[in-house]
């Protein structure tokens, strides 16, 4: 994908967004209908995400592998908390910015690019969110060590992720590199995280707006006719054909820095 890309789907995501919400405006957390999200999957799962930790307008989290910022403004807008997320490029965090300032949130959401090591100093944040990044890293143990490094002692960690079923020979999606759970677990686990809960939210994860798998639906149409976006359909169809069958599962996890 060239380097405009990520200011290209944004400006798609943007004006789509603007013609199907004439009538009706889309909700305040999700102003650009999750549209962001490459999955699919129902952001109505960040609530259950949300469950472990406090989140007030002084307390600070990180979200690792932000992309455009979907996640992002959506803790930012339901938690009232001050979000940074990363982005993989310069590119990414300017497009990102970009629907962020937008929508009026700028006091509370920054996104900055950082890919390997994160440029934060160590215990910086109260909360990590991951959301179906890792597969997408190049290195996710790092990632997670890094996760760590930057949490404050006592801070939480929440990760929902795309993982192989434990039987599973694999599956291709371009570059996206999904791990089983207990790979993940142990991956946690030696980075130096505590108090481990996961649950499988696949059965769950489907959205659940008529509107938004519309308009997915018709964004999806929309980068497929152009030459420049046509990656971006083809990941996103991928997903799609791997969750639908079974290939990948939608698992949260949610850990504690000792």
């Amino acid at each position: 994908m060239r380097d405009a890309a990520p200011g290209r789907l944004a400006a798609a995501i943007h004006g789509l967004v603007r013609a199907v919400g004439a009538a009706t405006p889309a909700p305040r957390a999700l102003p650009y209908l999750g549209l962001e999200h490459a999955s699919g999957t129902g952001f109505h799962l960040l609530d259950a995400l949300a469950a472990r930790g406090i989140f007030r307008k002084y307390e600070r989290v990180l979200e690792l592998g932000a992309g455009l910022g979907g996640a992002s403004r959506w803790l930012a807008t339901r938690l009232g908390c001050e979000v940074v997320g990363t982005a993989a490029s310069v590119e990414e965090a300017a497009a990102g910015s970009e629907l962020t300032r937008r929508v009026g949130l700028t006091e509370q959401v920054r996104l900055v690019p950082a890919t390997a090591a994160l440029p934060f100093a160590n215990g910086r944040f109260t909360h990590v969110w991951i959301v179906e990044t890792l597969p997408r890293l190049a290195d996710g143990e790092a990632a997670l060590r890094e996760a760590f490094r930057v949490l404050r002692p006592g801070g939480s960690l929440a990760l929902q992720d795309l993982v192989l079923p434990a039987a599973s020979p694999g599956v291709s999606l371009g570059g996206w590199s999904p791990r089983t759970l207990a790979a993940r677990t142990r991956a946690l686990a030696t980075a130096g995280f505590a108090d481990v809960e996961v649950r499988d939210r696949t059965a769950e994860a489907g959205e659940r707006s008529a509107r938004v798998v519309a308009a997915r639906a018709q964004l999806l149409e929309s980068l497929r006719g152009d030459p420049e976006l046509g990656g971006f359909a083809a990941e996103r169809e991928s997903l799609a054909r791997a969750l639908a069958s079974g290939a990948l599962r939608v698992v949260q996890v949610l850990a504690r820095r000792p």
